[in-house]
């Protein structure tokens, strides 16, 4: 007892990263993978520790009363120390155990220590060093990697030995540690494709993806040590700790980002050139088609997300519908791939900056330029909404800026999955809605409380709950309204304002009832709001001008059709009338007879009667319209320093 009190009340050093250590065990009988050796080798995670006890935590339980070597690092020193240590207590935590264990200089081990060089197959503090710095694992969290790490053999092969035969199933992949091997593609003395691998590389990766058969052959060129990771104990561990479905990711995304093999890089009919960004739930890179080069993004979802069933079921029934919204302000879906265990998103790609990256740079937006955006933020919610598309996610990341502040929603039905799923994201609970939160069916008014939020950081520059405490802005969303912008921008205009506060209400009931209802309440901002195509209507004396223009040009035309004649119906009022030549040949046959009226004369003076307007003769010539091509939907005519545009 008194072992255990001095145990528990020693200063314990607790790690802020994960400690990753060796433990070494003797004669062990158990279930554990991998475990047909005398000695087991399993890397523990240490949580704290102290001279004579340590917090253990690792993906297998070990029976109270093991005794086991645990090889620890001195990252100060670069050097390892083996501590003979016993297990006190064990318990299960969250699919992990937890191990308490003494710690005593002079209490025997279970075996003498090792010397690690004479067992080339043991995993050794060096092996481990390499291992947690490869940037293979850097997508695990050290939860997942401890697992993953316990899941690894260890191999050394001898030059010129072959480690995969073209051809063969695929069931495993390698990680290379120290020489090299040689990857080889094509027909046997005809190696077409030949590339040299190093340390830190891998190969035979895309077993774990797919069932295909090798497409290539590896030689090692060199003595050489490889980590082996079997798809099946990968595929065991992945059902249970769903987290290490990241590794898949990782996989996908070294692979796009090193190979200098098209075929390597073509996703269905695309073929990918470089990464654009990282998100939450995906990876945007660029691309182009194989034979039109039409310049796209291709979005490659996370495996942690697309595997799950209850994701990947709602996401194909939304998919088709996804895929057919047409809309100026939202992202066009050209085309769907899933393969590699994933879904790929194949969009249209675009030139500009993210509202986020707006925000970051100026800080806060003018009035009238944040109600341009969302008005036009509306105008799309308002087409998905009509097709009964929740986006889940309105955040300034996802609202991106084309040149002249055209916008364009990104992420329509993809962005989230069900539920309150969305919430393990940083980032995103800040614009979430209290029904999201709170695990609640979203709707319309859940897109526009997010749209709320993001106002009220687009015209003060921050959010309205701007802190890390995540359970706690999740509970300020749940309590109380967004607050009042004008506390921190005190010249806002009142239509902005009483937009955001009408947004940002935590009951939905209370809310716009459409997206439409709220881009009517910021109508007053923008006298000429934009048209979604990003243009504006020419003022409208311009447009008048290019009528009145055409009007007295066949006006004119009309009066000299014929030399000497009077065309009655053009004259204007309060104009002399000519009067005919009697020996003319011009003389209109269609004059009444004397002493009766032309039509519509009613004071008889000889013309219709008309408003007055300036006699045309008195105009210079007009230069000829000339039509000129435009957009689609679209006829412009261009005057004397003047281009009219028509929309129709």
């Amino acid at each position: 007892m008194t072992a255990i009190q001095e145990r528990r009340l020693s200063a314990r050093k607790e790690y802020d990263e994960a400690l990753l250590s060796i433990l070494q065990v003797n004669d062990l009988a158990c279930n554990i993978p991998n475990c047909g050796r005398d000695i087991l080798y399993m890397f523990v995670d240490v949580q704290n520790m102290s001279d004579n006890g340590a917090l253990l935590k690792l993906p297998f339980q070990l029976p109270v009363g093991t005794a086991f070597n645990l090889s620890i690092t001195n990252a100060d020193k670069g050097t390892w120390t083996n501590r003979p240590a016993r297990v006190v207590w064990s318990k299960n935590n969250d699919g992990h155990y937890e191990l308490g264990v003494s710690i005593r200089a002079t209490e025997k081990s279970c075996r003498e220590e090792l010397h690690w060089e004479t067992d080339p197959l043991k995993p050794s503090p060096a092996d481990l060093s390499f291992l947690i710095r490869a940037s293979f694992f850097e997508a695990l969290s050290d939860k997942s990697l401890c697992l993953l790490l316990n899941a690894l053999l260890k191999s050394v092969v001898a030059a010129g030995e072959r480690v995969i035969a073209q051809g063969d199933a695929g069931d495993c992949l390698y990680l290379i540690q120290e020489g090299q091997c040689v990857v080889c593609a094509g027909n046997e003395g005809w190696n077409n494709r030949c590339v040299t691998l190093r340390a830190g590389d891998v190969f035979g990766e895309m077993a774990v993806l797919t069932d295909e058969p090798r497409t290539a052959n590896v030689d090692a060129q060199t003595n050489a040590v490889l980590w082996k990771l079997d798809r099946r104990d990968f595929e065991a561990l992945a059902q249970s700790h769903p987290a290490l479905r990241l590794f898949l990711t990782e996989i996908m995304t070294q692979r796009f980002d090193s190979s200098l093999f098209v075929g390597d890089r073509t996703i269905g009919k695309y073929v990918l050139s470089s990464k654009i960004g990282t998100g939450g739930w995906g990876i945007v890179y660029r691309g182009a088609h194989k034979i039109l080069k039409l310049p796209v993004a291709v979005k490659m979802m996370k495996h942690d997300m697309a595997m799950e069933k209850a994701f990947l079921d709602t996401f194909r029934k939304e998919a088709e519908i996804i895929a057919r919204m047409s809309h100026p302000n939202i992202v066009s879906v050209y085309d769907i791939e899933e393969i590699y265990r994933t879904v790929f998103i194949i969009m249209e790609y675009l030139e500009g900056k993210s509202l986020k990256e707006h925000i970051k740079i100026t800080g806060r937006l003018p009035a009238k330029r944040c109600a341009n955006i969302l008005m036009q933020v509306c105008d799309g919610l308002a087409c998905a909404h009509d097709l009964d598309i929740i986006h889940r996610d309105i955040k300034p990341a996802n609202i991106f800026l084309l040149e002249n502040d055209r916008v364009k929603l990104l992420d329509f039905g993809l962005a989230c999955a069900p539920g309150t799923e969305d919430l393990n994201i940083r980032g995103t609970v800040h614009y979430a809605s209290p029904e999201q939160i709170d695990g609640w069916p979203v709707g319309v008014c859940s897109d526009i409380y997010s749209m709320g939020v993001m106002a009220y950081e687009m015209i003060t520059g921050s959010k309205p709950y701007p802190g890390k405490n995540l359970a706690e802005i999740m509970d300020l969303h749940c309590r109380q309204d967004i607050p009042d912008p004008a506390l921190i921008i005190s010249d806002i205009p009142e239509a902005l304002r009483e937009f955001i506060m009408m947004c940002g209400r935590c009951k939905p009931e209370e809310r716009f009832a459409s997206a439409r209802e709220a881009r009517l309440a910021l109508s007053p901002l923008v006298a000429e709001p934009a048209r979604p195509d990003g243009a504006r209507l020419a003022p409208e004396r311009s447009v008048t001008s290019m009528v009145l223009i055409g009007l007295l040009t066949q006006v004119t035309a009309c009066a000299r059709e014929k030399p000497g004649g009077v065309n009655p119906t053009a004259a204007p009022v309060g104009a002399p009338v000519q009067q005919p030549n009697p020996g003319s040949l011009n003389v209109n046959p269609n004059a009444p007879a004397p002493g009766e009226n032309y039509p519509g004369d009613t004071d008889g003076d000889g013309a219709t009667d008309m408003p007055s307007v300036p006699d045309p003769a008195s105009f210079p010539d007009p230069p000829p319209a000339k039509q000129t091509p435009t957009a689609p939907g679209q006829t412009s005519f261009e005057g004397k320093g003047v281009a009219h545009t028509i929309y129709f």
